[in-house]
Formats: C-alpha cells, structure tokens, sequence
C-alpha cells in the first residue's frame, strides 16, 4: 500500500473518528500522520505526534530483532517423545495440561480437568509447565499446537473446546463407558 492510500484511507478514518484520542490511536496503528492532522487547526497533542520519529515493522525476520524474530521450538529429545509415548500407552485417560487437576494454571486446563471429574473417570496427568522440552514435545507428538491435550485408550482426543462439544453432545460419556471410574 502506498503512502499516499495510505493517507486517503486514514482520512476517511479520521473522518469517521469521535474523538481525538480515538485518530491517535488509529494514526498510531497505522504508523503514519495525514497531513490533515498536522495542520493548525488539530488538536496540540496530535500535532507532537507528527513530529515523533516512527519505525515501521520490519519487511522480513532478519530485519527484526532477535527478540521478536519467530522461534522455531524444537520437538524435544526423542527421550521426551519416548516419555510421551509410554504415559499415552500406559494410562487409559491421560491429560497433558498446565499444572495439574487440583491446580490448574490456566482456565481451558481447569475446564478440561471439571469436565472429567464430572465424568468420574480416573486419569493421569502432566504438567507441560514443567519443562519446555515437555511442551514443545507434546504439541509435536500430537500435531496440535494447544495446551491441555487428552488421550483416551491412547488416542487423542483434543483439547478443552473439543472436550466440551463431545460432553455436552454425550459422545464424551460414550467414549468413558470402557475406563475405569476413579
């Protein structure tokens, strides 16, 4: 986009704009000023604003700094997919999640963890908190990229969206109908 669609395009905006603190913000989005707001009759404020220095983003990952380049997280060791692999067999219901059933560290896992103490089904579970290795090993395992994950009968399931579409259709109880209840 040009930089002159660019201003056209923000104009209409500004037009549009209720209050001066809400074209800041939009001008402060977009990273550029029209020559509309940099005239005398704008507000003071917005008139500074003109005159401060503004970088764009940067055109690919290179020209970012190394805190914002994109981090490719490795799978984890192949002990960790070992480690994985034997608690999705070893366990008829297994859940990867942060923190753990009685303290959960994130509402989707607490969610997860409510759903199947409803279904009063005994189950195992892994803290990803614990380790990056972990956690990053868990998304590879199960090509998933979410956190909390369930394993039932060593099959994924899902995470927490889909534990609660399957409980509140009743596929979730037909699933546990095998599993032993805790």
């Amino acid at each position: 986009m040009s930089s002159q669609s660019k201003r056209v395009a923000l104009r209409a905006l500004y037009a549009a704009a209720s209050s001066s603190k809400r074209a800041h913000a939009v001008a402060s989005i977009a990273n550029v000023v029209p020559t509309s707001l940099t005239s005398a009759g704008a507000a003071p404020n917005l008139r500074a604003f003109s005159r401060v220095a503004r970088r764009g983003f940067a055109a690919s990952a290179d020209d970012s700094h190394d805190d914002f380049k994109p981090k490719t997280n490795a799978s984890g060791s192949e002990d960790v997919q070992k480690m994985i692999e034997a608690d999705v067999e070893s366990n008829a219901v297994i859940i990867f999640m942060k923190g753990s059933p009685s303290a959960p560290q994130c509402g989707f896992s607490n969610m997860a963890c409510r759903i199947l103490d409803h279904h009063g089904v005994e189950y195992a579970s892994r803290n990803v908190l614990a380790s990056d290795e972990l956690r990053n090993g868990i998304k590879a395992f199960s090509a998933w990229p979410t956190i909390p994950q369930l394993y039932v009968k060593g099959e994924f399931v899902g995470g927490s969206d889909i534990m609660m579409s399957m409980h509140q259709s009743g596929e979730l109880a037909e699933l546990f109908q095998d599993v032993k209840k805790a």
